[in-house]
């Protein structure tokens, strides 16, 4: 592979980066978006020239404006003489020709009317009140001067109270139904209903809010006069959004040269960190100038996107800026300090964390009379103010530059949506990156590695600012990020409350939320905002090393803009200040990856994993296990993971495809080896991936890939922190921790690879083929690949086939010819195959898919609010669909299956209790089963988020064959739901495993019903189950199949099972196929053709005319039966035995006779057969066993559960070794469980198929 120098890379860099980061992943599309990005109107995002801005939002006292308005056709008495006489009248009437937002986007503009006609939200109060008129002249001709006081248009209602107040603030919501009334407008005056003149005007939520029209337009704006003042600002693009639209990213600099030498620097760093380190100490990187980066990516949070822009207007227009800072506390500062604080050691009280007692000013806290929300306050009164100058370019960017991106979710903004056009919310996409958005946004990050980063939000009353409190990410190097992380949180909070001049104090999480729980010094994070999950931003971004920040604005207003935009300048300021420190810390992190140092230690990251009382490293062996088996290195991070990348080791060559690309884009380096290895007993073949842990960017591999945490001791967290990309896509992986292991890896491998490499590399990954050509092609149901390979073939009339029993069970089958199609396009594993050795059915067509939830079109706002904002599930449903290539639709009556997290509506479930394939899944469907089908019932766990549960299969079906086959015992269960009762008739598919523990989740078990619940869910938490009564064929999911489009593992439960549900009568090879009268045998059910064979020998005719009872518990009576149907019913020599129990006219009178003879049986005693007992699972094989003459096995079983010696153990042998059976787990027989009808004649039929 190529390795680029680092010098050249960064010189090519600036140019080359809209073509490299337009290359991250495409979104996985829910819907067709053409409709969400229109033909803009060229106009769009220009500034109109006004005469005065009518904003919606005001201040405490309202707002007073004043304009004149020319008048055409009266003279100034004769204005004054209408005016005397009331006839004169104002109107705010839209003005079309001057467009505001895309029309199509936002189809309810309000026209306008009478000025007296625009009311508050709300109420029954006018909008415009104190409206005065007076005649003047100018230049000789009459104008209308007029002034009238803006009321604030916001109200808000408390839902506990019903009270109605003002709400100085847009509101957080999506769809922006305020927009409506906003745009360009005339005022229009009047004389007896005929316009006598106008004026333009523009009505905005608020003074500086922008359109992303306007950004667009802004960025260019900007961008000019930067230049214009001698600095170097451009405008880049990331790429792509969603919808298509452009990203934008600003970078502003005192010269091009600075962003070079950085870029070049970053590279050495990654590479050389000691080298780095020393030019630190030496002086030799004084001048270096660094990057900080300030961004949005909730365009509903709408002033967090207008303080960044304005940030950037003032540093590229102005060549000094003054501002205030806050240097210490007056005495009325330190009384009313203590008082907010409260008495040391009183129940909620504020306590001081230990940990960052020594930089923790506390300057800017104080609420006074706000209760702890953030609002105006005296600063001069309680704190010392400074007043500050900063010179831009000769001071502030001699230290460091900025990397701006006013609105990551470009999409959003265009819709003031939280969301973006596929519905999700990016802001906990950035660790699973399955938009463009945040892959896009994470490579930038990368590519930059800046030093410090604060992303924009609200809305958080009391204005917070992070950094977070406990528990932090485990693969986080805490210690070293924590240099900075309170005094640069501070210096950005400082700086916002001390220059706007509405909310003047703010909050941080790990300063501000310990409190004293009563109990001497005894302390609690009651309600923690953590950064266990790197979902978010900045969270994700301090994996690369970077000191970031979430902050929360209070409102969304001028204030609120302004707070923000002095907010960047005073964290700005003070990195400048300590950049060579935060290089130090950087560099650092980056030198502990090259070496994988181990910094577990309790004064290194040890200390920072805290438990809920905040004692200082008493999580460290949770958060941070070592590997501390024979030959492991003692690290929490091990030594590597090999990825397979050959159809021989890997299951999944999709997802580790994929996962190679994901690794390199977030600037991880990875490895393909040039020779085969061999670990643990596997000899791996030259191409195999391996991912180094001793690299700058260890952190991000390993937060991606390692196990996770099971957290139990916590009450509470924001998010999941769930990654265990392994796992939640399904690709195979082995870890590696022993150092004289990857010393032998790491010989074989070749260079580094980065993104570019990657990209190349896997752009020449093929499918992989095994066996034999121009016969038939087996296709492995491993990936979503797979699923729309079968897709795409049936779709153009091609005939694939569903393997429905034997090791290929859940497959897929289809010509040599036609597999070719497809394999150039996906990356697929298959075998080829005599087709007479595979029994399979005829998938009829691609199913068409009715996915509950569909949402309708909003009334007000954006059109699409709904789609985007308030269907969720949906979206995550339409995306998975889309990503198997199934066609979905909304008309149920079209759907040949349904499959969704949401509720069913009145009309589909009419269709599933008619018949129509159902597959539901997540809480909504779960919770609701009991509706559709009697005997359900769902328990959700209180307090529980998400956990990787280790399942077990009861219950062997076409939904859940393909998850047998590969091994794969892990369920990623989000909601932690399941299914405490099942109806009658029902089968198991999925089922908690009680005998091993997950290894990552966050359920909570502070309570004794906490902890009873998650017992119950691991002992018998039934996860997914299949029901066939009644004309009915449903499948249930207790927690989500498509959570967050990142739980890709779990999309084959949903293919396989619609694929199940279109299967022909035909049998694929051609053969004659036997139709099953009965209703309570699934079609690919583990036992569906084994009850076929037995109704074809004749060995059973079921219990009724349509039911087969497979759950059904089997007699010994029965069970000799079968057997003696199996022989063939011979005649037995004497009908006469021992048995008083086996009375004359007996069904099974000549079966036992049978049994007798052949030495099958001896009975319970020397006189009892016991014909009705139950027959138990070490029975039934032993029955079978010495009807196939007591044939000696070569080994034992690997059950633990059947010890040497007792009378079955032969027997099990035998079974296992003839494929007759696999047990009930890999370690586990069940001898003494009952044996049921189904698995009674599977043993049959395996039997018979093994002589």
């Amino acid at each position: 592979m190529t390795k680029h120098s680092y010098a050249a890379k960064a010189f090519s860099l600036l140019l080359a980066l809209v073509l490299t980061l337009s290359l991250a992943v495409n979104s996985a599309a829910a819907v067709s978006f053409q409709d969400m990005n229109p033909k803009d109107d060229a106009l769009l995002g220009t500034k109109f020239n006004v005469d005065a801005t009518i904003t919606l939002v005001t201040g405490k006292d309202g707002k007073d404006v004043s304009l004149s308005i020319p008048v055409s056709g009266m003279s100034k008495e004769a204005l004054a003489a209408a005016i005397t006489a009331g006839t004169v009248t104002l109107a705010l009437e839209r003005d079309d020709s001057r467009p505001y937002v895309n029309e199509e986007l936002f189809p309810y503009a309000y026209a306008g009317g009478d000025l007296n006609s625009w009311m508050i939200e709300g109420k029954d109060e006018h909008q415009f009140t104190d409206i005065k008129l007076t005649a003047n002249e100018k230049n000789g001709k009459a104008v209308l001067d007029v002034s009238f006081h803006v009321n604030n248009y916001f109200y808000s209602t408390n839902r506990r109270t019903g009270e109605t107040t003002p709400d100085y603030s847009v509101p957080h919501v999506n769809g922006s139904y305020y927009i409506d009334l906003c745009g360009y407008f005339d005022l229009t005056a009047k004389n007896s209903g005929k316009a006598i003149g106008s004026a333009p005007v523009k009505v905005a939520p608020y003074e500086n809010f922008n359109t992303m029209w306007e950004i667009y337009k802004e960025l260019d704006t900007i961008a000019a006069n930067g230049t214009k003042n001698g600095l170097y600002v451009e405008r880049f693009s990331m790429g792509q959004s969603t919808a298509g639209r452009d990203m934008p990213y600003l970078i502003v600099a005192d010269s091009k040269a600075s962003v070079t030498k950085w870029l070049a620097l970053a590279e050495r760093a990654e590479t050389e960190p000691d080298a780095v380190l020393a030019d630190i100490k030496s002086g030799k990187l004084d001048e270096i100038r660094v990057p900080v980066m300030y961004s949005n990516i909730h365009p509903d949070e709408v002033a967090a996107t207008d303080g960044v822009l304005d940030f950037a207007k003032m540093i590229t227009s102005e060549k000094t800026i003054d501002y205030k800072t806050l240097t210490g506390f007056t005495a009325a500062g330190e009384k009313e300090l203590k008082e907010e604080m409260g008495p040391v050691g009183a129940e909620g009280s504020v306590a001081v964390p230990d940990l960052v007692k020594d930089t923790a000013s506390y300057l800017g806290y104080l609420s006074a009379d706000n209760n702890g929300k953030s609002g105006k306050v005296d600063l001069e009164k309680y704190y010392t103010v400074k007043s500050n100058t900063v010179n831009v370019k000769d001071e502030l960017l001699s230290d460091v530059f900025f990397v701006l991106v006013p609105e990551e979710n470009v999409d959003g903004r265009t819709y003031l949506t939280r969301h973006s056009t596929n519905g999700y919310d990016l802001n906990r996409d950035n660790s699973f990156q399955t938009t463009s958005e945040t892959a896009n946004m994470q490579q930038l990050i990368g590519t930059f590695n800046p030093i410090s980063l604060a992303e924009f939000h609200g809305r958080v009353q009391s204005f917070q600012c992070e950094p977070c409190d406990p528990p932090h990410e485990p693969n986080f190097e805490y210690d070293l990020l924590a240099n900075h992380l309170i005094t640069g949180g501070e210096a950005l909070g400082i700086a916002a409350v001390a220059n706007n001049d509405g909310y003047n104090s703010y909050v941080i999480p790990q300063r501000d939320y310990l409190t004293y729980t009563g109990s001497g010094t005894e302390t609690y994070w009651e309600d923690p905002w953590d950064d266990m999950s790197t979902s978010y931003t900045p969270q994700f971004a301090m994996l690369q090393g970077t000191v970031a920040y979430t902050v929360e604005l209070p409102a969304y207003n001028d204030d609120t803009a302004q707070a923000a935009q002095y907010g960047i300048l005073g964290n700005a300021a003070y990195v400048a200040a300590e950049k060579l420190s935060y290089l130090e810390s950087q560099v650092t992190i980056f030198q502990r990856g090259v070496k994988n140092f181990n910094s577990d230690a309790f004064e290194l990251v040890g200390q920072w994993l805290c438990d809920q009382n905040d004692v200082e490293g008493a999580e460290m062996d949770l958060f941070r296990p070592e590997y501390t088996g024979k030959g492991q290195n003692g690290n929490f991070y091990p030594e590597c993971y090999i990825i397979p990348l050959d159809g021989e080791n890997q299951t999944n060559l999709q997802a580790a495809s994929d996962m190679m690309e994901w690794l390199t884009r977030n600037d991880v380096k990875v490895n393909v080896t040039e020779k085969p290895f061999t670990y643990d007993g596997v000899t791996y073949p030259a191409g195999t991936m391996i991912v180094s842990m001793y690299q700058a960017k260890r952190s991000v591999a390993n937060g991606a890939l390692y196990d996770g945490t099971l957290i139990n001791s916590w009450t509470i967290l924001y998010s999941e922190g769930i990654t265990s990309f392994n796992e939640t896509r399904g690709f195979d992986m082995v870890t590696v921790a022993e150092p004289a292991a990857y010393k032998t890896i790491s010989a074989v491998c070749g260079s580094p690879m980065d993104h570019d490499d990657a990209l190349a590399y896997t752009k020449g990954q093929t499918s992989y083929f095994a066996g034999e050509k121009d016969k038939d092609v087996i296709i492995s149901n491993a990936s979503e690949d797979s699923t729309a390979a079968v897709n795409e073939l049936l779709k153009a009339g091609k005939t694939v086939g569903m393997v429905t029993s034997g090791d290929c069970m859940g497959d897929f089958i289809c010509s040599y010819t036609d597999y070719q199609t497809v394999a150039g396009k996906y990356l697929l594993s298959a075998t080829g195959v005599d087709k007479t050795s595979v029994k399979a059915k005829i998938i009829t067509k691609s199913p068409t898919v009715y996915v509950p939830g569909t949402p309708a079109e909003s009334e007000k706002g954006f059109v699409y609010t709904p789609q985007i904002s308030q269907s969720t599930s949906w979206n995550y449903d339409t995306a998975a669909m889309n990503l198997m290539g199934f066609t979905t639709t909304s008309d149920v009556t079209k759907a040949d299956a349904a499959a969704g997290a949401s509720k069913l509506d009145s009309a589909a479930k009419t269709a599933v209790k008619n018949g129509l394939s159902y597959i539901g899944y997540s809480y909504s469907a779960a919770s609701s089963a009991s509706d559709l089908i009697a005997g359900v019932e769902y328990t959700e766990l209180d307090g529980a988020m998400d956990c990787l549960t280790p399942v077990v299969y009861p219950n062997k079906t076409l939904v859940n064959a393909s998850y047998i086959a590969d091994g794969d015992d892990i369920l990623y269960a989000y909601g932690l739901g399941y299914f405490s009762q099942i109806p009658v008739g029902a089968a198991v598919l999925v089922k908690s495993d009680k005998t091993r523990t997950p290894t990552e989740g966050f359920v909570p078990t502070n309570t004794a019903e906490r902890a009873a619940g998650f017992k119950a869910y691991m002992n018998s938490g039934v996860q997914g189950f299949a029901y066939k009564e009644n004309g009915m064929n449903v499948v249930l999911f207790a927690n989500s199949l498509t959570h967050k489009v990142h739980q890709r593992d779990e999309y084959a439960y949903i293919s396989n099972f619609l694929f199940s549900s279109v299967l022909s009568d035909k049998n694929y090879d051609g053969s004659e196929s036997v139709a099953l009268p009965f209703t309570d045998v699934a079609e690919g059910a583990y036992y569906a053709d084994a009850v076929a064979w037995a109704i074809q020998n004749k060995v059973t005719s079921g219990v009724s005319a349509t039911t087969f009872a497979p759950n059904a518990s089997c007699t010994r009576g029965q069970m000799v039966t079968f057997l003696w149907k199996a022989a063939g019913s011979p005649e037995p020599k004497s009908l006469t035995t021992a048995f008083t129990d086996v009375k004359s006219g007996a069904y099974y009178e000549k079966a036992v006779a049978w049994a007798v003879e052949n030495k099958v049986t001896t009975g319970t005693s020397a006189t009892t057969f016991s014909p009705d007992a139950t027959v138990t699972r070490g029975q039934s094989v032993t029955f079978l066993w010495k009807a196939n003459n007591s044939p000696a096995a070569e080994g034992t079983s690997a059950f633990t559960d059947v010890a040497a010696g007792v009378y079955y153990a032969p027997a099990v042998a035998w079974a296992v070794e003839k494929g007759v059976t696999s047990g009930m787990s890999a370690t586990t027989f069940a001898p003494n469980s009952n044996c049921t009808r189904a698995q009674i004649v599977t043993f049959l039929y395996r039997a018979a198929s093994a002589k």
